[in-house]
């Protein structure tokens, strides 16, 4: 399977807005600690099992809000080997280009200037 973040969270059940909550499918960061240094968040990782106890508790809620931003079960649950948890893929641009390796960039940019190994 293939999607971008957008499609991956349609398919799987989450939110599909990332300006609020716990926007992440893969833990449960919120969008406001965002952009806090990565030694101060430390956000805890979606579990198949918490997260079928949290399908479980969507589907009991009598107004079906949404639950840590679950929204609804995958609407493809029933596939043998699936679960939204394990086998939605990682989307390289949003996750890496946007995510990840521009504070890495950053941390080792300032860690290389305090050791004067450049300047800028």
């Amino acid at each position: 399977m293939v999607a971008d973040n957008l499609g991956a969270h349609q398919i799987g059940g989450f939110q599909s807005s990332f300006s609020s909550g716990h926007i992440c499918r893969r833990c449960f960061i919120e969008h406001s600690d965002l952009r806090l240094p990565m030694t101060q968040t430390r956000p805890d990782i979606r579990t198949s099992t918490y997260n079928d106890a949290l399908i479980v508790q969507l589907n009991s809620n009598f107004n079906k809000s949404p639950i840590m931003e679950i929204v609804r079960q995958s609407s493809v649950h029933n596939l043998d080997g699936f679960h939204p948890i394990m086998s939605l893929p990682a989307d390289l641009m949003h996750d890496y280009l946007e995510g990840v390796c521009p504070r890495v960039m950053m941390g080792l940019l300032k860690e290389a200037s305090s050791m004067r190994l450049l300047t800028y």
